[in-house]
């Protein structure tokens, strides 16, 4: 067996014993480190378990489908003067997009109609605020939307303008605890509707929150038009071709940049999201609060530092003559370095160890009483957190390591 690696087993025997010797010093020693580790494993899953809640709920909607809107669809801080000027989509460039985008193989529009302050009801059962979208047939198909019990609307419908509906799951359950929805009238905003579907529930969204997809209430783009005719602010909801969203993206972009007559040298005036821009969107958002979190577990990680210089020092003064005895007895400086070295090391790793065992237990514990909140710690938070605590441990035990194996064996041996 090497030498080094046996002076290396018998430090950190060294150290545990030494740890063992002052149980309550080594505790508080380490409380920083603990806390440290504690809020970057903790923060680190529930944002993790977020994100992955959003991507799934985005990605529900299909890969191959690119959104346009006015507007941004995250948007941190208040809007620019230009962006809150500009004008609105069009139901013409839908049909721009679906004639002239090879790429495409769907294009619709759709529009949802102001019905605050207004509510649903059927019978006794109200829903206030509903969420009521004029949409194309088309819809079903582009937005992944699936049936739980009747139809969609047809394209007759929609151009007849008939007074009909496709219940979100939530709302279907609010008018209809008992089921039965299809075939049942419904009252929206003090019209009345038949309801001639309701669709499947959605995923669940962030921390389980309600999905807002699943509070829809879908009626034909003309029909909402009918009863809404000032209602003009559209998005349009566009799916690839497969394997082509990146062409298809260009393709719509140039498109609506030919309608909407931005120059060559000017910004889109309109917003374009593809699963993969709204997941990195929610991304900077998520690295954003991740930074927030580092920097304060740097905090943690510099204070308990202090705190393992401070006691090592001690340490070093308290083992002064068994430096010596060490010393006269052929141990070299890297030796002594080395043993001091080890133990701060040791003792900044089992108080990260002991934050992760707490934070993993905490969160097992949190996931039996709230199901619905989303977290899975990842991989990088337990080698950051594991990492950073026996780096703080190398770091800060430098010196007292340094100014033990400095000691002159003669002085340290009359050290009383």
């Amino acid at each position: 067996m090497p030498r080094r690696f046996t002076a290396t087993v018998e430090n950190v025997r060294l150290a545990f014993e030494t740890l063992l010797a002052n149980r309550f010093r080594s505790f508080l020693t380490v409380l920083g480190i603990f806390i440290g580790v504690l809020l970057v494993v903790t923060v680190a899953s529930v944002l993790n378990g977020f994100r992955q809640t959003v991507v799934d709920q985005v990605e529900q909607f299909g890969t191959n489908n690119i959104y346009v809107y006015r507007f941004p669809f995250v948007q941190l801080g208040p809007a620019s003067r230009e962006v809150r000027a500009r004008r609105p989509l069009r139901l013409e460039d839908a049909a721009a997009v679906r004639s002239y985008c090879p790429n495409v193989e769907f294009a619709t529009a759709g529009i949802e109609a102001k019905t605050f302050g207004q509510r649903a009801s059927h019978g006794r059962e109200i829903v206030d605020a509903p969420k009521l979208r004029g949409v194309f047939p088309e819809d079903v198909e582009v937005a992944n939307r699936v049936l739980e019990d009747g139809r969609f609307f047809t394209d007759q419908e929609n151009e007849h303008r008939v007074p009909v509906v496709v219940l979100g799951h939530a709302v279907a359950e609010a008018l209809f605890p008992n089921g039965g929805a299809v075939g049942k009238e419904v009252q929206v905003a003090g019209r009345k509707y038949s309801v001639i579907g309701t669709l499947e529930k959605r995923k669940a969204g962030p921390f389980g929150g309600q999905n807002q997809e699943d509070l829809l209430f879908l009626t034909p783009y003309w029909t909402l038009r009918r009863f809404y005719p000032g209602e003009d602010d559209h998005f349009l909801a566009v799916r690839s071709r497969s394997g082509q969203l990146a062409v298809a993206t260009d393709e719509v972009t140039q498109i609506l940049r030919k309608q909407r007559r931005v120059r060559w040298n000017e910004d889109n005036n309109f917003e374009l999201g593809t699963a993969d821009t709204l997941i990195a969107s929610f991304d900077d958002i998520v690295f954003a609060v991740l930074a927030v979190m580092f920097l304060l577990s740097t905090v943690g990680f510099l204070v308990g530092g202090v705190g393992v210089m401070n006691i090592m020092l001690v340490s070093v003064k308290e083992r002064t003559r068994e430096i010596g005895v060490r010393k006269a007895v052929g141990a070299r400086r890297i030796d002594i370095l080395g043993q001091f070295l080890v133990e701060a090391m040791v003792l900044c790793t089992i108080g990260g160890v002991a934050g992760l065992v707490v934070a993993e237990g905490l969160l097992w514990l949190v996931g039996l009483v709230l199901p619905q909140l989303a977290a899975a710690t990842p991989m990088w938070a337990r080698v950051f957190a594991f990492a950073g605590s026996a780096s703080v441990g190398l770091f800060f035990g430098i010196w007292p390591a340094w100014k033990a194996a400095s000691l002159d064996p003669v002085e340290a041996l009359r050290f009383e």
